[in-house]
């Protein structure tokens, strides 16, 4: 998806690949190129109606604009993931032909992210181009149904017990029959591919089609699903340093390093501040509904810093806005640059942004509503490894009992600190390599 949450990680995925000597041709939005071949990896732009960004969305699809919470995240689902196959097939039919006419007897595997919908119809046997293998990212969490789980999007913990089962199977006929007009869609959209339809849902078939589906977290993160695929696979996130680091860093950077020192000193008399990070992403970026409640919130407390993320490069506050002096303000800073100093971590809970804070060990306080992200909240709050808000747009005092709360109870940093030893001991592009050797015939 040409989305910045979605081709990043896959980014970080193909030069990793590469590193290893695989030959990478990566299709997405036109915009991401430069990125792209930065890597060493051959580029394919999306054309047609998939290729759209975040600079562009809203208009493109200016029904966006008018709608929150369940409203957008519905019209997303249809508009930008499910209407995007048909473009995106044919998108991968185009750089499947450049493949074959350069090298027509090296095998291919097609590896998409989860949100990317664009290989199915190849595997349900559209005319054209096939790949020898097929491979799926979970770049997102994994939304397969289960006897184990509610639907995904309702939020409410797994539970495997009898009631349990039963209460699921309850909820996941509910969904399956809310579902059925964007189900109908889905199956029109593979048929005008050629492709043949399927009984599964669209989230469900993009676990259950592909050869291998590899879920990009460490286990503990997600709901336990007993009926789970054989093909479904975890290979843990992705490591420190898998992506770019920052080239350069704002001002108040020293301030960072010096209370770092300042931590891990003894008998120092003067005491280290909290450093609180707040973010709102790349993609929602309204600064109105987490950044601004958590400035206010955390404001003039003299034994806090808090590092305001604004999400993209160049971006600034209006001007009106008053910065309070422990308040220090970033247009964008890599989390992993900046999660290293921090002890929470304020977020409207996208899937990278929680993979990163486990990564770093940083416990976090969770506020989303749109995409995937109250699915992630639900799952950090589940693992006890942060406190969700179930809002995305969370009062002054919400946020400021959030914080206190995670920095009152060690026990939310020393799960996360445990989450974050097994994700050390992981080799997630490993895995990736070999099931792509394994699936492509060695």
């Amino acid at each position: 998806m040409p989305i910045y949450g979605h081709t990043m990680p896959m980014r970080a995925v193909a030069r990793g690949l590469v590193e290893r000597s695989f030959d990478i041709t990566f299709v997405s939005g036109s915009h991401f190129r430069e990125p792209i071949e930065a890597i060493g990896a051959r580029f394919h732009p999306l054309s047609g109606y998939s290729n759209f960004s975040e600079a562009t969305i809203n208009t493109r699809f200016p029904a966006r604009t008018k709608l929150a919470g369940e409203e957008l995240g519905a019209y997303d689902n249809e508009h930008l993931f499910v209407r995007s196959m048909p473009s995106q097939y044919e998108s991968l039919q185009l750089a499947l032909k450049d493949l074959k006419t350069r090298e027509p007897d090296r095998k291919v595997v097609l590896m998409v992210e989860n949100g990317f919908l664009g290989n199915l119809p190849s595997i349900l046997n559209a005319p054209g181009l096939k790949p020898d293998a097929y491979i799926t990212i979970g770049v997102l969490p994994l939304s397969l149904s289960s006897i184990d789980t509610a639907p995904f999007g309702t939020c409410v913990p797994p539970d495997s017990t009898p009631s349990g089962r039963a209460r699921n199977a309850v909820l996941n006929q509910k969904h399956r029959e809310s579902s059925q007009d964007l189900h109908t869609i889905f199956l029109s959209l593979l048929s005008s591919t050629g492709a043949q339809t399927t009984e599964h849902l669209y989230h469900d078939a993009a676990v259950i089609l592909p050869d291998r589906y590899i879920q990009m977290c460490i286990p503990s993160i997600e709901y336990p699903r007993s009926d789970l695929p054989s093909t479904v696979v975890f290979a843990g996130s992705l490591p420190r340093g898998s992506r770019d680091a920052a080239q350069s860093f704002p001002p108040f950077w020293h301030e960072l390093i010096s209370n770092q020192k300042l931590k891990e000193e003894e008998g120092n008399e003067k005491e280290p501040k909290k450093i609180i990070a707040v973010s709102q992403g790349t993609f929602s970026t309204f600064p109105t509904q987490l950044l601004l409640p958590t400035i206010t919130a955390l404001a003039n407390d003299p034994s806090i810093i808090l590092i305001a993320v604004l999400g993209a490069r160049n971006a600034t506050l209006p001007p009106e806005i008053e910065i309070p002096p422990n308040v220090r303000i970033a247009d964008f800073v890599p989390f992993d640059d900046l999660l290293l100093y921090c002890d929470v971590f304020v977020t409207n809970g996208g899937y990278g942004a929680v993979q990163h804070a486990i990564a770093n060990g940083v416990p976090m306080v969770v506020a989303g509503s749109t995409e995937e992200k109250p699915e992630n909240a639900a799952r950090v709050a589940w693992a006890g490894i942060g406190v969700d808000l179930k809002t995305g747009t969370p009062s002054v005092e919400m946020v400021r009992e959030g914080v206190k709360r995670v920095l009152g109870d060690r026990g939310f940093r020393e799960r996360i600190e445990g989450m974050k030893r097994v994700m050390e001991r992981g080799d997630p592009v490993g895995v990736i390599a070999e099931s792509v050797v394994e699936l492509g015939g060695r």
